[in-house]
């Protein structure tokens, strides 16, 4: 074996090893599992961290398998009126497993693992068993475990359905009514005793915290509208939970262009022309992420997701007149004062700007990538969920996935904006 490719091997194992950001806990060529109950099924807070990957580290390579599970418990439990007996991860994590041969495991249990009764020991110790089994057996295969606590069970939307303590049976259809307090009991198991060894990832405390924070002013504002299953807003609470565990960095990209001195301060800046009434420059910058149509309209603002995740930030200071009307080529973006542009603009706030209509079509492309292949794998490894439909075989999956993956990276890539400044008269 000659020299050269013995180099080429060990620097291809290096870049596969290199970290994606100093701090970011990720790294690039890692494969991570998502296991747990129906939320996880519903896989949406798995396709907005695979956006926010793909527009930040365009470059990189991740690669998240969702085998959540509807109905599934960590525990091995059901409750009697269920239709069919429930499905433990357990019967099928040594093939899941041998199959996918992962780096990172992430699992959320707890939701299903009450079985919707009142608190019960028995039932608790079964799960606290579950739980440790699980983390054990990653473990021996080579993975290391991350583990989320249970959303919140909101009984709100379902008051009338739910059952006071002291009823003679309970189910998912008709739950127990302070089945939640039962939930943080496990949560507060999963803090404390931090069975995988780390920090717990606190889903539930994340949107208990944006509900007290919008119930105050629209009582009747939700989540979950069966008091379980959350829209896209909700598992945008657990995708920032799971970002901010693994410190993903906030700044998608920024350019400061001083108009009194004619230079670029910071940012791939060309081109740049100062004239009396107006800026010119090109900016080549990364795609922000993606913002999910479906999230609720107050959710950007009330959890500061451009601040947090998708800062995108241009400023132009030392500019003579007081407004100006900003333009990428020939499309008005929106007006802007002399302060405004010196402070900096928040860019994802405008649709029509470029980078976030790609942004928007790449978003579309990952959740075609995720229908794709989250069925697959689910096919793959098997499970006895009896109404869980069935995914293609899984090579041809993935060779209809590499084509929009290719897709993804292209469009994912850094581009170049035009941008104008023109000077506002009075």
């Amino acid at each position: 074996m000659s020299r050269l490719f013995l180099a080429l091997c060990l620097s291809l194992g290096l870049l596969l090893a290199a970290p994606a950001d100093a701090k970011f806990s990720l790294r690039s060529g890692q494969r991570v599992v998502f296991l747990g109950d129906s939320i996880t099924f519903a896989g949406m807070y798995i396709q907005q961290v695979d956006a926010y990957l793909a527009t930040r580290f365009p470059d990189q390579r991740f690669e998240l398998l969702n085998l959540g599970l509807p109905s599934e418990t960590v525990s091995g439990l059901s409750e009697p009126d269920h239709p069919y007996p429930r499905p433990s991860v357990h019967e099928r994590l040594e093939r899941v497993l041998a199959s996918t041969k992962p780096d990172l495991v992430v699992a959320c249990y707890g939701m299903n693992d009450g079985i919707y009764y009142p608190f019960s020991e028995e039932r608790f110790a079964a799960y606290q068993a579950g739980v440790r089994k699980l983390v054990e057996r990653c473990r021996q295969a080579g993975a290391r475990v991350v583990l989320m606590t249970p959303p919140p069970f909101d009984v709100q939307p379902v008051k009338a359905q739910a059952l006071p303590l002291g009823a003679p049976k309970y189910s998912w259809m008709r739950p127990y009514a302070g089945y939640n307090d039962i939930l943080e009991r496990y949560a507060s198991w999963l803090r404390s005793a931090r069975p995988a060894g780390g920090p717990v990832i606190d889903t539930r405390a994340a949107i208990d915290r944006h509900l007290a924070a919008l119930r105050p002013g629209d009582p009747q504002y939700r989540l979950a509208g069966d008091g379980v299953h959350m829209d896209a807003t909700g598992h945008w609470l657990i995708a920032q939970e799971l970002l901010r565990a693994w410190e993903a960095p906030a700044e998608v990209d920024a350019a400061v262009v001083d108009a009194k001195a004619k230079k670029a301060r910071k940012g791939r800046i060309s081109g740049l022309s100062v004239q009396p009434d107006e800026v010119r420059f090109q900016w080549t910058t990364r795609l922000p992420m993606p913002h999910d149509p479906q999230w609720d309209r107050r959710t950007a603002e009330v959890e500061q997701i451009a601040a947090r995740f998708n800062r995108h930030t241009l400023a132009v200071t030392g500019l003579p007149h007081a407004r100006y009307t900003v333009y990428e080529g020939e499309t008005p973006l929106g007006e802007a004062s002399r302060e405004e542009l010196a402070a900096g603009l928040d860019l994802t706030g405008y649709p029509d700007l470029s980078t976030n209509r790609r942004s928007a079509e790449l978003l579309k492309l990952i959740q075609q990538r995720r229908n794709l292949l989250d069925l697959a794998w689910l096919t793959h490894a098997g499970h006895k969920r009896p109404d869980t439909p069935k995914g293609l075989p899984l090579a041809e999956a993935q060779a209809q996935a590499a084509s929009l993956d290719a897709q993804i990276r292209q469009l994912a890539q850094p581009t170049a904006l035009s941008f104008r400044l023109a000077a506002r008269r009075p």
